[in-house]
């Protein structure tokens, strides 16, 4: 359990969320300087990413300081299902932005409670597997929590946001899986999601098209694969060093959202094969360091937070670059830390938070637990041994109270009266010596 495993989670993600406020200003600002929309202020968005992301560094150290056993009860199914009630008024009065009502509007800013519902499952499922300990292998200890779990999904997928829903399920699964669930009982329930997600995909029109542009970009390069055929233009035109910082082509509007969900393409046109090979770096070292963390943790509740909390970061960034790259279908799913969107980069921020609140309580845990010097360790106390701190060690008794105790029924027999079990090593020899003269007599004096 080292101390600085929580000090490099903190330098991961400073690092990854600095590259993206400079991959949003440059993604965002030939858009923004050229539109009567943003005012024609090329650092609009980069300027809102930056509020987000001081806003996600003090929600951090929250994180990092709370105890999180103490709030435990109310971090779990209080906190889910208010995220339950906010995803009812996202589709009650939330707004319709690009045909998806998955928004609340909070003063000026958007508010996503889907990113919220990540992280209110995670501690819910946490809390749940932890009391619940090795009854998870029965089907029907799991029930509330599928209940739950499937109520959550129902309403992100009806926004609708697929993608999210199924990082949601991802994690659930893992959570599963860490705790120790019986593999017939995960892969039963991964076969029925896999059919509700082709009813869904069978359901709406454009998830369809999503298929058939990720199995064949090139049948329609202006329709339904544009978006990938642009994105491995990026790719591809940025080498091994890529052009340059702000010199892209891509995001001259042929690429859309790039800002977004495409910036990956951005940066590895501008900044190439190395600079992606860094980002995906940082994204491993947060994984091993995560899993480092959690492995490390003695209690329940907080290995299983630890888990659930890197493996939805992991698992986001893996899809998102799936996407761009197209070795997934598209789902919509932002870059964790450097893609724009204030939701997303505060509770990532969030996340990193609770890992370093676990990797402290960890070193906590080993501080308390140290052993003692060998110069204050305390002698053991037994039947023969005393648990002063003196050199030399005495025997309880010389055996003079037995034959006492014994009476007249040893004064006819020829056996001797047994020795209290004592190690010669303990005393000085020459009270060893002294006992044993004194023990001659007393059986001459008996005879």
């Amino acid at each position: 359990m080292k101390k600085g495993n929580e000090y490099w989670v903190l330098i991961i993600a400073l690092s990854l969320g600095m590259l993206g406020l400079l991959m949003v200003f440059s993604s965002s600002l030939v858009m923004t300087a050229s539109s009567s929309d943003f005012g024609s202020d090329p650092y609009f968005f980069v300027k809102r990413q930056g509020i987000w992301f001081m806003a996600g560094l003090f929600a951090l150290m929250v994180a990092r300081s709370i105890d999180l056993e103490k709030w435990r009860p109310y971090l779990s199914l209080p906190f889910l299902s208010f995220n339950i009630v906010l995803l009812v008024l996202v589709l009650l009065i939330g707004p319709e932005i690009n045909g998806a009502h998955r928004w609340l509007v909070l003063g000026g800013f958007q508010f996503q409670p889907a990113e919220l519902t990540k992280l209110a499952m995670i501690f819910y499922m946490a809390d749940f597997l932890a009391r619940r300990g090795e009854k998870v292998r029965s089907f029907t200890r799991l029930l509330p929590a599928l209940v739950l779990f499937g109520l959550c999904l129902i309403l992100i997928e009806r926004e609708p946001d697929l993608g999210t829903a199924l990082v949601v399920a991802g994690v659930f699964m893992m959570m599963l899986f860490a705790s120790g669930a019986q593999v017939s009982h995960l892969v039963g329930m991964s076969a029925a999601g896999a059919m509700v997600v082709v009813l869904s995909v069978l359901a709406k029109p454009y998830r369809l098209k999503r298929i058939t542009s990720f199995l064949n970009p090139d049948a329609d390069p202006q329709g339904s694969g544009y978006h990938a055929i642009q994105s491995l233009l990026a790719i591809g035109s940025g080498g091994l060093t890529g052009r340059g910082f702000g010199v892209g082509h891509q995001k001259y509007k042929y690429l859309p959202e790039a800002h977004t969900d495409y910036i990956f393409s951005i940066l590895a046109e501008e900044l190439g094969l190395v600079g992606t090979l860094c980002v995906i770096f940082l994204f491993m070292a947060l994984l091993y360091k995560g899993c480092q963390i959690a492995l490390h943790c003695r209690r329940p509740y907080l290995r299983m937070l630890a888990l659930g909390v890197t493996f939805q970061l992991i698992l986001q960034a893996l899809l998102n670059v799936g996407v761009v790259t197209g070795s997934t279908p598209s789902t919509g799913l932002p870059l964790p830390f450097i893609s724009y969107g204030g939701t997303s980069l505060l509770f990532s921020l969030i996340s990193v938070g609770l890992l370093m609140n676990v990797a402290e309580s960890n070193v906590a845990l080993r501080e308390s637990c140290k052993k003692p010097s060998r110069r204050s360790k305390r002698q053991r106390s037994g039947a023969t041994l005393t648990s002063s701190q003196e050199e030399s060690l005495e025997a309880v008794s010389s055996g003079v109270w037995e034959k006492e105790a014994a009476g007249q029924r040893l004064s006819k027999s020829t056996e001797k009266v047994p020795r209290p079990a004592v190690e010669p090593g303990l005393l000085r020899r020459s009270d060893w010596s002294s006992r044993r003269r004194h023990s001659r007599n007393d059986d001459r004096r008996s005879v």
